[in-house]
């Protein structure tokens, strides 16, 4: 009897044929979609447990370096004093560049989310000691973020049940692609965005089965985490509206700060791909540390993963005498150091070797271009704040910096705990910042194709 053809997932009618090889997408994965929403909360649950061991990990790593940690004070490293932080840094650099060289040399090959997801094997030992020194790095002081940790270790759950259970190529590419998201989403409480970030960066589709497999997944992972880790909204920030004002403004900061977030995105790419290694991890990172020491003892808010410098740009109200005086001057002048320092600390981290994340410095640096936009019009709209241009900057440059704008909007929604009558302002200025970023590329290299800044930027895996 001849076999009957069937419905691929692009809507294609073919032959019957065998498991669908890691990558190809033309066919139905085998695995029934009950099974693989089973598999899903399986994977999610496991993720949780190990998100929370994360998130432990920078508690007992914030308490131990600066006695205090970040549920109890906004930002560890700026409770104790510039020369205190400044010998921590230093001492980080040491340390790190040792473990990292270590890592490198004894350890294999590292596997990234997108490598596993096409099949490859996660080696456990070294994604976990990997996973957690990215995290302890950020914690104690470093300036990157700590977002890639949690999605590797989700990866390395999925991937591990994949191979168990022997599933097909698409089956794996999903529960993978869900479980990073899912990491993600637990370590920072963001269920939704998490799901986004596996359906618009990893697996790049949008079909019931994805779509089942990443919020199960997400939404499992997220509830597990939050039994052994209590983790609040990370930041808050002035309400938005959806006046004419604020969608204009949102239009104005989106399409800055998004170009901003484009460029920088595309520098760090850069960076990660031509990072340190071997015997050069050893005096690179350690002399990358001690520039990072003596930027931070003069400047507050350029070490660490940036909430400090996001929730001071928050906090900015109405700048009632305007942005030329002295009160403005002095401001626009703090938030371009504060920028320059967080833009070169961060990129200068990632050519040494350091390996991490983005989101966090991403909103950072965003806040501060949005803040300083705010400063600068605040003649034209008096009844903005400078802290909404900071929040819809930082979600504009995050758009940009990760390629995602779905996910960023989201994610600074549950960020910020954001109320219903703000989403239309973010909406506006993350579209403003895509369609800035799609200017500057045909301007200025018609063939680019953005990136989103995830752990393949060291491996050189592709998405």
């Amino acid at each position: 009897m001849a076999h009957l053809p069937r419905l691929s997932m692009r809507g294609v009618l073919g032959p019957e044929q065998g498991p669908a090889a890691p990558g190809d997408r033309a066919w139905l994965t085998e695995t029934p979609m009950n099974r693989l929403a089973a598999y899903s909360i399986i994977a999610g649950v496991v993720t949780g447990m190990l998100v929370a061991g994360v998130n432990w990990a920078v508690i007992l790593t914030e308490r131990a370096v600066f006695g205090v940690d970040h549920l109890q004070v906004l930002s560890p490293a700026e409770s104790v004093t510039p020369t205190r932080l400044a010998i921590t840094l230093i001492g980080v650099g040491i340390v790190t560049a040792v473990l990292w060289f270590l890592l490198d040399r004894f350890g294999r090959p590292q596997v990234a989310v997108p490598g596993a997801m096409q099949g490859k094997d996660m080696p456990v030992v070294t994604t976990l000691l990997s996973a957690f020194l990215q995290v302890c790095s950020s914690a104690a002081g470093a300036p990157i973020g700590r977002e890639n940790a949690p999605r590797l270790v989700g990866g390395l759950a999925a991937a591990g049940m994949a191979t168990t259970f022997r599933l097909d190529g698409e089956a794996r590419k999903i529960l993978v692609a869900s479980a990073a998201g899912a990491g993600l989403a637990a370590s920072f409480h963001l269920p939704l965005a998490g799901a986004l970030f596996a359906l618009e960066l990893l697996l790049v589709e949008m079909s019931t089965r994805t779509v089942i497999a990443t919020m199960v997944c997400s939404a499992t992972a997220v509830a597990t985490t939050s039994l052994l880790f209590d983790n609040p909204p990370f930041y808050v920030a002035l309400p938005l509206t959806e006046g004419p004002r604020f969608l204009l403004a949102a239009v104005i900061v989106g399409a800055v700060a998004g170009s901003a977030g484009h460029f920088f995105g595309r520098v760090a790419l850069r960076m990660a791909a031509h990072h340190a290694r071997g015997v050069s991890l050893l005096w690179q990172m350690p002399v990358a540390f001690i520039v990072v020491a003596a930027v931070a003892r003069v400047i507050p808010g350029a070490s660490s993963n940036g909430r400090w410098a996001v929730q001071t740009t928050l906090d900015m109200g109405v700048l009632l005498s305007g942005p030329w005086d002295a009160t403005g001057r002095v401001m626009l002048a703090s938030l371009a150091l504060l920028f320059l320092a967080r833009t070169g600390l961060t990129l200068l981290c990632f050519r040494v070797g350091t390996i991490g994340g983005t989101l966090t410095p991403a909103f950072a640096m965003g806040g501060t271009i949005g803040a300083a936009v705010g400063i600068v019009m605040q003649p034209l709209f008096p009844d903005v704040a400078v802290g909404a241009f900071a929040l819809m900057g930082a979600a504009a440059f995050l758009c940009t910096t990760m390629a995602a704008p779905m996910f960023s909007m989201l994610a600074a929604v549950e960020l910020t705990d954001m109320p219903s009558q703000g989403y239309l302002a973010m909406f506006v200025a993350v579209i403003a910042a895509s369609l800035a970023t799609r200017a500057w590329a045909v301007i200025t290299d018609k063939e680019h194709r953005a990136l989103p800044f995830t752990s393949q930027a060291w491996t050189g895996e592709s998405l």
